[in-house]
């Protein structure tokens, strides 16, 4: 049977969607999900189709990311990306990704962007590791915030219209100063706030600065549990955004004198935070996880690194070998500094040679080019390129997203 990859129409959707289920081996829709698939424009689906029905799925937002020193970039965000057990090993996966990556580059976006599902698929389609998060748990006996957070402002909790409205507001600020996240399209906050089963789901609370300004936000849920008739809840931590430091400690303080909780649960934490700087008792901070979330593919190889400033002043010329997009391969010097950059094809000598999942995961600034040399995987060329590399690129406090699509 012939097969038919194609941007979906859009009397086609339903059964896009249907794919997509049945690809990730789900039965139905999940009325908890926040995942906003049904918020993805029509052009940017793409399906692979074997007579009226759809095997393989991929999908892209368009989406803006912030970079070393502030500017947001174009990419796109890749997600939904399925093909049905009895469809693989045919190539499908990797005509869809050609197909996408196309499509990306036509549209001007010097990057794509994705969260893995598995780990060890996206690698061989240029697509590098480029933020990590953490899960921790905290016994709520030592869970306490110090020296103790200011308190100048006010927490109220809100829900539907007010917490979308100071939600959103929060999050663009904080989000514009973050190296990793990625602006959120409005129309994604209503549906997290909307009444009904979700919002049921868990709390909003909002910290407020001096003058009535929304400065954090914090969506948390309790887990009721009563062993023996003593309360001992679990509070989970979904979200927790804010525009300085000194909100952020505040809204953890108040997190931490939540009635009846015995522990305290927190996702999508930075592998920085400095949460933990502020315990009296660190070691009691116990992560659960610490794994992989965005990684980054360059598209627009002189784009992308002409978009994020860098460290130091300097000038490093790289040998790149991208083999699922043959054209960016080459040599490329980029000079830059904390002002701007530029990034230019060279024949100068090679400083370091990497591929393009390296560079991929080097761009926002959280891996190490020391780090991918000592595995093996980045070859010093040039005496000393590799910490003047790490100079150059690596950014503090480090990249961090906490967004899923």
């Amino acid at each position: 049977m012939e097969l038919d990859l194609r941007t979906v129409r859009d009397e086609e959707r339903e059964r896009f969607f249907q794919a997509i289920m049945t690809g990730f081996g789900a039965t139905g829709p999940d009325e908890n999900d926040e995942y906003p698939a049904h918020l993805l424009p029509t052009e940017r689906c793409l399906a692979v189709h074997v007579d009226d029905t759809v095997v393989a799925t991929a999908s892209a937002f368009s989406f803006r990311i912030t970079v070393p020193g502030g500017a947001r970039v174009a990419a796109a965000g890749v997600s939904t990306v399925t093909v049905h057990p009895t469809h693989r090993r045919r190539g499908v996966l990797r005509q869809m990704m050609d197909e996408q990556l196309d499509d990306v580059a036509r549209r001007g976006e010097p990057l794509a962007l994705l969260t893995a599902s598995e780990a060890s698929i996206y690698a061989r389609f240029g697509y590098g590791a480029a933020t990590f998060t953490t899960k921790w748990e905290l016994a709520s006996e030592y869970a306490s915030v110090q020296p103790s957070a200011p308190t100048t402002g006010t927490i109220r909790l809100v829900d539907g219209d007010a917490a979308v409205k100071a939600a959103q507001a929060v999050y663009d600020t904080a989000a514009s100063a973050r190296v990793g996240e990625i602006e959120r399209p409005p129309e994604w906050w209503t549906p997290l706030f909307a009444r009904g089963a979700r919002a049921a789901r868990y709390f909003t609370a909002v910290h407020d600065a001096p003058d009535g300004t929304p400065d954090a936000f914090a969506r948390y849920a309790l887990e009721q549990q009563w062993p023996d008739g003593v309360p001992g809840h679990t509070l989970r931590v979904t979200e927790v955004q804010a525009v300085d430091s000194d909100a952020e400690a505040a809204l953890w303080s108040y997190l931490f004198g939540v009635d009846l909780v015995g522990t305290i649960a927190a996702c999508d934490r930075p592998v920085d935070d400095p949460l933990r700087w502020r315990l009296p008792d660190a070691r009691r901070m116990r992560v659960r996880e610490l794994r992989d979330h965005l990684w980054v593919r360059i598209v627009d190889v002189a784009a992308a690194l002409a978009a994020r400033t860098y460290g130091t002043d300097d000038a490093l010329v790289v040998e790149l070998v991208d083999e699922f997009r043959p054209a960016n391969g080459g040599h490329w010097l980029i000079e830059g500094g904390p002002h701007g950059a530029t990034c230019t094809r060279t024949d100068r000598a090679a400083d370091l040679a990497l591929t393009a999942p390296d560079l991929g995961a080097v761009y926002l600034g959280g891996v190490a080019v020391s780090t991918l040399a000592a595995a093996g995987r980045v070859r010093e060329l040039t005496s000393g390129a590799v910490p003047r590399a790490d100079s150059f690129f690596l950014v503090h406090p480090s990249p961090w997203c906490t967004t899923h699509f």
